[in-house]
């Protein structure tokens, strides 16, 4: 069977047919014909003078004539000719024409062009052999007809060959064109595997000499080399004894032949090992030939394969189709026909196949084979298939899912569009999709009236992934804003090019709406409705910055209301709000719209005020003074006398920090209430002996804790829902000689005095200290880290940044162990933070935001803080249960982290009924009494336990 594979490849010729209409001076040329001009249907149209330039002068003329005498006579032609292809190749072609004659029309001349190249050359290489040959004839005239290469006379009365001709020269065997040698010498050359046989042949022409014989045999001359030689003779009919031939050389040929076997066996190779399915298929669906692989496809191995037909392992529902196209092959209406069609495997399962069919003809045209080519496609169909269903699977998600997403392609244009992004934009997906993503996605700044430039031209040029900030606002179709949090990541090929982008935004106007209700009750004092402290120290920088530039006198002064706390615990709190509501009025009043007022805290209040010198700012303190005595507080019909006391301290330009003025302000204060209250009193530096010792006194503690170490870390353990530890925090205390004391009372302190970062530099030595001493006697936990606070102050101080990296540096401590929590503060906004957390996160330490939502710009701060997580304000969790403000800001929070993939830790749990309502909005890290209290670490860290809330 795969000799008829062999033969039926051997058989395909190059070649085509063509047609020429003389009615319409068409002419068509099928692919094949095409294909022997080195040409193309799209390349070149045939027309008769352009077709005819293919020929050389001389094919030209004759074909020319050929055709001159078809139309005159009807006859045909068969001519050997020669093209020049497009590619300037010469060929030798045979053209067959002939006339076909149709009623009342033109004839038309059809026929075939066949590439003999190869063949014609082979025999002009004959027909030149053949010339040689009988040139050489006048050197072979002792041969007559039987002439050759060589003569071989075989004497058997002498027992002697002899040998005459080119042959002995060719082969070897002598110097000379003549060679005699005893007939036992010739046998002994001879193969013994070819001995009997021609030996055979030798007896037999004894018997008989008419019948002359002719022998193919290997000799082995003594030189060693192996010739094939072809010996013809005969008998002389007179002379029994003597055997006359002729001696040819028949190396060439016998290796041509064992060449030809070579390639046979090899294609056959090649038909059994190809990675596809090949077969041979009778017209009428038997199988004749398959290869391993078709049989590997189906599960039969050959003879159970040839003993079906292609119709009994079809499915059913591919049949018809098929049939059809055989049919349609059959007809001659079709060369070939592809189809993907199911088998059934010899187990019963289905196997999906891409079949490709062409049919054999035979010369005269009748169905001799089919050849089917098959390939198994079921992996493609299953991937397919499982694309389809993924893709199904993405669209339905992208419909389900409440973020907007939008992709598109390398150019910018829109591909594709959710339905939460086109009611995000307020548009029709038909209106957006083929449109520049540019020109309907518009990006303005979150707080100003200004567009922001197209991110997602930066995301195509440089294939990075971009967010824009946090809170960035998108113009919809009717001119409206949303606020948003995005990100825009770039999609590439299977080449790693830029195909295109996709952008997955998220409407969060309302966490923007509760941000800005936020910032203005973080800025201002909810019971007065004036600035708050963090509100006054903004003012107070904004005028130290405009006094330095404008030397425009200003003077702050700090206010505390006398006799407050009598109204306070006599009347309650109740009576206590509504005097501090009623006496902010009267303090507005008292100052000029420029001047600034400000509730501290408690009965707490500050100034600042430009004035031309130290008597000016006197004078608006009597103002105050009286505005106060004037009051005339009443509460259940009686009545209270209030009074104020000042403190006055002039903002001078020299100043360290704005901080100082307070603290000048606050010593003159406490100078003015020893002096009897209701009164001012001016700082003046070099007068106010009492009001420095006792910051001096202060400061010496302080100064005394970093000197003798007599500052201590406590641990609070930080644990995730089920109660593991999963880190601690490292809480400063003051080991002082009546007991430890907490930082409430001395950091305040240490921070208008200006030793925050000495303080932060010491805690992060202990704490880098604490961990590495424990992990050498084997009792720091496994997977949990220390969290380190650094203070604002710290924060805005360059020295410290270089002085922490450096520590760090030198250390190597494991940053996994480790994280640094920074408190929301103006540093934060600063130039040298970026650098300092950018410094810390390439190290490997993770870095949070600790009393999230407190101040009022909180969210805008995520715009500035590349941080790994959020510590919420306990002020939020304590009153979660009563307050909904506090619960709406903490489903806030969680909806930014997650879109922003942010960790959270409630701290200040004290209660099961808040640590539910935490779980309930995602939180899922807690931190505070509930849970442990803070003890020195040896006791911390002695439990390694899970803790149990309340336990």
């Amino acid at each position: 069977m795969h000799d008829i594979a062999v033969d039926v490849l051997e058989r395909h010729a190059k070649g085509g047919s063509w047609l020429f209409d003389l009615e319409t001076r068409d002419i068509f040329w099928s692919d094949g014909v095409y294909n022997l001009h080195g040409l193309t249907r799209q390349s070149y149209t045939p027309a008769l003078d352009t077709a005819l330039d293919f020929y050389t002068p001389e094919s030209r003329v004759q074909l020319e004539a050929a055709l001159d005498a078809a139309l005159a006579d009807g006859s045909g032609w068969s001519l050997t000719l020669d093209i020049v292809r497009a590619d300037g190749q010469l060929r030798h072609v045979q053209t067959i024409g002939q006339v076909e004659v149709r009623n009342d029309r033109a004839p038309l001349l059809a026929g075939a062009i066949l590439d003999v190249h190869d063949q014609t050359e082979e025999r002009l290489k004959n027909q030149a052999l053949e010339r040689r040959l009988a040139e050489d004839g006048v050197r072979w005239r002792m041969a007559g007809e039987n002439a050759g290469l060589g003569l071989i006379e075989i004497d058997f009365s002498t027992d002697t060959y002899r040998i005459s001709g080119a042959f002995v020269q060719r082969t070897g065997l002598g110097g000379l064109d003549r060679l005699e040698v005893p007939r036992s010498e010739w046998l002994s050359w001879i193969h013994p595997e070819d001995f009997d046989s021609r030996q055979q042949l030798i007896e037999a022409q004894s018997s008989d000499p008419s019948q002359g014989y002719i022998a193919e045999y290997r000799l082995r001359p003594p030189d060693g080399t192996e010739l094939w030689v072809k010996e013809a003779g005969r008998g002389i009919a007179d002379d029994q004894s003597r055997i006359v031939g002729i001696l040819s050389d028949i190396r060439e040929r016998k290796e041509s032949e064992r060449a030809l076997r070579h390639s046979r066996r090899r294609l056959g190779q090649t038909l059994q090992e190809a990675p596809i399915g090949i077969a041979l298929v009778s017209p009428e669906g038997r199988w004749l030939t398959v290869n391993r692989s078709l049989c590997d496809m189906l599960g039969y191995d050959e003879p159970a394969l040839l003993s079906t037909t292609f119709q009994q392992i079809t499915h059913p529902d591919d049949l018809e189709a098929d049939l059809a196209n055989v049919q349609a092959l059959l007809a001659g209406r079709i060369r070939a026909y592809r189809m993907e069609k199911r088998y059934y495997h010899r187990t019963g399962r289905i196997v999906d196949v891409q079949l490709d069919v062409s049919l054999l003809r035979d010369d005269q045209g009748e169905p001799l084979y089919f050849i089917s080519h098959i390939q198994d496609i079921t992996e493609r169909k299953q991937e397919h298939a499982a694309l389809f269903e993924a893709r199904r699977l993405a669209e339905v998600t992208l419909e389900a899912i409440g973020e907007g997403v939008i992709r598109v392609d390398a150019l910018g244009l829109i591909t594709d569009i959710n339905t939460a992004a086109c009611s995000l934009l307020g548009v029709c997906e038909q209106a957006l999709v083929g449109e520049p993503f540019e020109r309907h996605v518009l990006f303005h700044d979150p707080d100003r009236d200004r567009r922001l430039p197209d991110p997602l031209a930066g995301v195509l040029r440089d294939g990075e992934r971009v967010r824009v900030p946090i809170f960035t606002r998108l113009q919809r179709l009717d001119g409206s804003f949303i606020s948003i949090v995005d990100s825009i990541s770039p999609i590439h090929d299977e080449n790693g090019a830029i195909a295109g982008a996709v952008f997955v935004f998220q409407d969060i106007s309302d966490a923007r709406r509760m941000t800005d209700e936020l910032t203005h009750q973080a800025r201002h004092d909810a019971l007065t409705g004036l600035p708050n402290r963090r509100g006054f120290e903004d003012a107070l920088t904004l005028s130290w910055q405009r006094l330095r530039a404008s030397k425009l006198p200003t003077f702050v002064m700090y206010l505390d209301l006398d006799h407050f706390k009598t109204v306070n615990d006599t009347c309650g709190h109740a009576a206590g709000d509504e005097l501090l509501r009623q006496i902010s009025v009267k303090f507005r009043a008292a100052l000029r719209e420029s001047d600034v007022l400000a509730r501290l805290g408690g009965d707490e209040f500050a100034v600042i005020i430009h004035a031309k010198d130290a008597h000016g700012a006197q004078v608006v303190a009597d103002k105050l003074i009286r505005a106060a005595r004037d009051l005339g507080f009443s509460f259940n019909q009686r009545r209270y006398a209030v009074g104020v006391s000042i403190g006055i301290a002039a903002l001078t330009p020299d100043i360290e920090a704005t901080a100082t003025v307070l603290m000048h302000a606050d010593a003159a204060l406490y100078i003015a209430k020893d002096m009897g209250r209701n009164r001012y009193h001016v700082y003046q530096a070099d007068h106010e002996q009492g009001a420095a010792a006792a910051y001096m006194g202060t400061a010496q503690l302080l100064q005394s804790g970093l000197e003798q170490n007599l500052f201590t870390l406590y641990l609070q353990a930080i644990v995730d829902t089920t109660g593991r530890r999963i880190g601690y925090e490292a809480l400063l205390r003051f080991d002082g000689p009546d007991g430890v004391i907490a930082p409430d009372h001395f950091l305040p302190t240490a921070k208008r005095l200006g030793m925050m970062s000495r303080i932060d530099r010491w805690v992060v030595t202990a704490a880098l200290d604490l961990v590495a001493a424990y992990e050498r006697r084997g009792l720091w936990p496994a997977e949990t880290y220390l969290s380190i606070n650094i203070s604002p102050v710290s924060l805005a101080d360059p020295q410290f940044h270089a002085e922490l990296i450096t520590l760090l540096d030198q250390r190597r401590p494991q940053a996994q162990r480790f994280v640094f929590e920074i408190t929301e503060s103006d540093a934060l906004f600063g130039e040298h933070y970026p650098k300092l957390i950018q410094n810390l996160r390439q190290r490997g330490f993770r870095v949070w935001l600790d009393d999230f939502a407190s101040g009022y710009n909180s969210f805008d701060m995520l715009k500035r803080a590349a941080v790994d997580g959020l510590k919420i304000d306990r002020s939020f969790v304590t009153d979660l249960q009563r307050d909904p403000i506090n619960r709406a800001v903490i489903r806030s929070i969680g909806d930014v982290s997650r879109a922003l993939h942010l960790g959270v830790i409630a701290e200040g749990v004290e209660t099961v009924e808040v640590l539910e309502l935490l779980t309930k909005a995602g939180v899922e890290r807690f931190q505070g009494y509930l849970f442990h209290r803070p003890e020195p670490a040896e006791t911390a860290l002695a439990d390694r336990g899970y803790l149990i809330a309340g336990c």
